[in-house]
Order: structure tokens, then C-alpha cells, then sequence
């Protein structure tokens, strides 16, 4: 887990470890508007956020200097298996600027099947004031927010937040047709 510490437009992120509560560390509060932007997708083209063609949206933010970050890859494979039925669209954007370093980072953990984007413009970063990382931001398709939590998530995602989060919608969270 680490603190996303002071960012700007030329630098990339620096991080260090986090020394509190998950809960102390500042960000999105439920209930709040995000401005969904459109991102760089490692695959190809851009991904806006606003047009995902489902009700609701699960970002998880990541850094490729956050060693703790890869740890939840098999945690992410089984959630997105776990949502693919419902109306959540599930992408792993991560905060660096540089596209190489995302997709060196992506191979070597072997994300292959999982929807990567990065913020090259930090876009994400700032409209989700994302200061921590691994951080989860769960969304209606307006870009209201459900829920957010921080901190690595190695275990069942049935026992997850995230799933917790997204039992909660209970007849709002609807199987696709």
C-alpha cells in the first residue's frame, strides 16, 4: 500500500509507505460527482468512462512503483468474473504518465486479460483525487460515487469490499441480457 505523495503534470509519481488508517487517507466521499474522462487504453484507442454501455463502473487505481499493487491481480481476475454478468464495468487504470512503464508493468504481472488504462494527462488522478494506491472507486454510469476503498485486496472477492459494495445495489444491479 502506498501514499501517493506530491504529483505534478511533468513528474511522475512518487510514492511512499503509508503510515495510518486507510480510512484517514483523503479522496472521493460516497455520494459525490466525478467528471468520467476519457483514457489511453494499453490495447488500443481510448476509453471514455462516461460511455461504458453499463449502469455502473469499478475502477481500481495502481502505480507500477507500487510493488504491493501486483499482489491484487488474481484478486481483480476473479472479480471481474465474478461482475461479468452484471451491468459493472471493471478497468485497472494506473496513475504513470508513461505508457512503456504501464505496459512492461502489465506484462510482467501477466494482467492479459484484464482492461488496463493509464492518465497520462492525469485526468483520473484529479477527478478521482486518487492519493493512494491501490484505491478502488465504485460508480453509477453518471459517475456518482458507491463506494471507495484503499488497500490491497488479496482474498475471495466474495468476502471483498468491492463485492460487498456491489451486493449492496441489490435490485439495482441487474444481470445483462
Amino acid at each position: 500500500m502506498f501514499m501517493v505523495q506530491r504529483w505534478t503534470r511533468k513528474q511522475s509519481a512518487t510514492v511512499a509507505q503509508h503510515r495510518g488508517s486507510l480510512e484517514d487517507i483523503p479522496g472521493l466521499s460516497d455520494g459525490e460527482s466525478v467528471r468520467l474522462p476519457k483514457l489511453p487504453a494499453l490495447e488500443s484507442g481510448e476509453v471514455d468512462l462516461s460511455k461504458t454501455g453499463q449502469n455502473f463502473l469499478l475502477c481500481v487505481f495502481i502505480s507500477t512503483e507500487c510493488a504491493g499493487c501486483s499482489q491484487d491481480e488474481p484478486f481483480w481476475k476473479a472479480l471481474r468474473k465474478e461482475i461479468s454478468e452484471k451491468q459493472v464495468a471493471f478497468y485497472v487504470i494506473a496513475v504513470d504518465a508513461d505508457q512503456g512503464k504501464v505496459e512492461n508493468f502489465a506484462h510482467a504481472y501477466e494482467f492479459n486479460d484484464l482492461p488496463v488504462l493509464f492518465d497520462p494527462q492525469r485526468q483520473a488522478i484529479e477527478a478521482f483525487r486518487i492519493t493512494f494506491v491501490p484505491q478502488y472507486v465504485l460508480l453509477e454510469k453518471e459517475g456518482r460515487v458507491l463506494g471507495r476503498w484503499n488497500g490491497i485486496q488479496r482474498f475471495d472477492p466474495k468476502q471483498s469490499t468491492a463485492m460487498g459494495k456491489l451486493h449492496g445495489l441489490g435490485e439495482r444491479l441487474v444481470p445483462t441480457e
